[in-house]
């Protein structure tokens, strides 16, 4: 590849720096807001600590959008170092505020270095999936055009599937879409939903839900499969999995079922700080590219 190329992307991908499979890469930080004091991933600020202030001091938090200042640092620092940029984010359904950001600092330097907006059209591992797919995308193609066809490609064949016991998380947040007809709409329902990438609307929806963990998790599985008979695949390019809180036996019990999956590459996540924010405790869940 001669074209030098630098990927952006912010850490509520579901995935560590570690995991991903390419050197020309900035990761920016959202800010986490808890009781009104901002926080930013670390190794003492992670997912597992938010989990346990929800539990145990009941606190109230809230994402924001990515800094402008801290994107423009970015392409400041590497304009001169690469010949394209490519940024990954999350939905602009979900997240318009953070999509302006990226476009407004991508038409600031449209003089001086092409700057390629990719909408996930997802959250946390729909986001990783999406970057990954991206990844392999310019491992083979150089061409702007190619890229932004191949990537849209990726996007619409990227589905999250999510077990949230508490939509109140997501409610709280705004993000609650289509799904919030199934809060609080029967007692002991455990909700299954999910970011469709070939969904007009984007928005999260509701796909299924159950009374017990198996029954939910039986049940996202045939959700998979009648996914990819609907794509006319028999396997599954990547699945990335996360998980929020003490839900072990239900994870478990998922992760086995996962194992009839056609897959060539099964991959578990880091659960996210921004994630964490609208999932809430005992949260699961995984995103699949086909």
């Amino acid at each position: 590849m001669d074209q030098r190329i630098l990927i952006i992307t912010a850490d509520n991908l579901g995935l560590s720096k570690e995991q991903i499979d390419y050197q020309d890469i900035e990761i920016l930080k959202f800010p986490i807001i808890v009781d009104g004091k901002e926080y930013r991933q670390s190794e003492e600020y992670d997912a597992a600590w938010l989990i346990e202030k929800y539990v145990k001091d009941g606190v109230i938090a809230q994402t924001s959008s990515i800094v402008k200042g801290e994107l423009v640092e970015i392409v400041e620092a590497n304009k001169n170092k690469y010949d394209l940029i490519i940024h990954v984010l999350m939905s602009s359904i979900l997240s318009s505020a953070t999509f302006a950001v990226a476009e407004n600092v991508r038409e600031m330097y449209e003089k001086t270095i092409p700057i390629i907006n990719i909408d996930s059209r997802q959250l946390a591992t729909g986001i990783g999936n999406v970057l990954m797919g991206v990844i392999d995308i310019i491992k083979e193609h150089e061409n702007e055009s190619d890229i932004v066809r191949l990537s849209r490609e990726v996007v619409k064949n990227t589905f999250t599937y999510m077990v949230i016991p508490d939509l109140n998380y997501f409610a709280r947040g705004g993000r609650i879409g289509k799904a919030k007809a199934l809060m609080g709409s029967v007692l002991r329902i455990i909700p299954i939903v999910g970011l469709m990438g070939d969904d007009e609307d984007g928005l999260l929806v509701p796909l299924d839900k159950g009374r017990t963990y198996k029954q939910v998790n039986d049940k996202i599985i045939d959700l998979v499969e009648a996914k990819m008979a609907e794509k006319s695949v028999t396997k599954i390019k990547r699945l990335i999995m996360n998980e929020f809180g003490d839900n072990q036996d239900a994870v478990l019990d998922l992760k086995e079922k996962i194992k009839s999956l056609p897959c060539n590459d099964i991959m578990n996540g880091r659960p996210d700080l921004t994630a964490a924010v609208h999932c809430g405790p005992k949260a699961y869940f995984f995103s699949i590219t086909v």
